[in-house]
């Protein structure tokens, strides 16, 4: 079996051009989310997919896999897509790991890969975690999920749903971690399919997936993660890099964390 996972990377970003390469406790964003993603024990490749000539040298530069990709991609999904089409035609599984998640616990990539194996039925597989923080579950930017008992995902939203029709009633509520693990031949299914209605009133682009009769499961973690979207989630997410460096990237490594030599994609 093998495993590819792959962090889309664009130069450009409305809120934050350059994110990439933004400056975190020396190391830059893309650095730290690709060494984050490298302790993950499942994986047997990990690559950067850039269209941007700054990034391609960057990854380069401290030793990562990279590959340039087409200007034309859309989405960082497509930009997975051609990575896998090109150069990894045969792989079982795909991880298409956020550039912008370097608190990401890299177990997570890792029972995606399980919650895969275990579900013959799941053609994608995808974190979830409990909100904390009641004024998540009513904003937009917070895309929620319901999944029946089996872990199925029945729906998508930016809305709150459960809708609480009560207000005195308490629900459970779930927000959606961009992280997909893909079956490889679905992958290059998936971004052929046409843009969905759904896909396009939620501006969700896994709805897709789910309005084509397509399953996906969800696994719930413990952790939120905090991505970075502007200049200030910088100083949000520095001290949670000062505890994994001391902390969790060392126990991972005790605990047989894979090592394998990285090399140098081509463009």
């Amino acid at each position: 079996m093998q495993v590819i996972a792959v962090i889309p990377v664009r130069w450009q970003s409305t809120r934050f051009p350059g994110k990439p390469l933004a400056d975190l406790l020396g190391k830059s964003l893309i650095q730290r989310t690709y060494e984050n993603a490298k302790q993950a024990t499942l994986i047997d490749r990990l690559v950067v997919a850039t269209d941007d000539k700054r990034i391609f040298d960057h990854v380069q530069a401290f030793g990562g896999e990279v590959y340039m990709t087409s200007p034309e991609c859309v989405n960082g999904t497509e930009r997975v897509a051609e990575v896998i089409e090109t150069h990894f035609p045969d792989a079982d599984y795909v991880l298409n790991v956020q550039g912008d998640e370097p608190c990401l616990n890299p177990l997570t990539l890792d029972r995606l890969i399980k919650k895969m194996e275990g579900t013959p039925e799941a053609r994608v597989t995808t974190p979830i975690t409990k909100i904390e923080d009641p004024e998540h579950i009513f904003g937009p930017s917070a895309v929620k999920c319901v999944f029946d008992r089996f872990g199925k995902a029945l729906y998508f939203s930016r809305a709150p749903i459960p809708f609480p029709r009560k207000v005195d009633q308490i629900h459970d509520y779930y927000r959606h971690i961009g992280i997909y693990c893909f079956r490889g031949p679905f992958l290059l299914e998936y971004v052929k399919m046409p843009t969905s209605r759904l896909q396009s009133i939620e501006d969700l682009e896994q709805l897709k997936i789910l309005e084509a009769g397509h399953a996906i499961y969800v696994e719930e973690v413990a952790e939120e993660g905090i991505g970075v979207d502007t200049p200030e989630d910088l100083t949000r997410v520095i001290p949670i890099l000062k505890i994994r460096d001391e902390n969790l990237v060392p126990s991972l490594q005790a605990s047989g964390a894979r090592s394998s030599t990285l090399t140098t994609g081509s463009q």
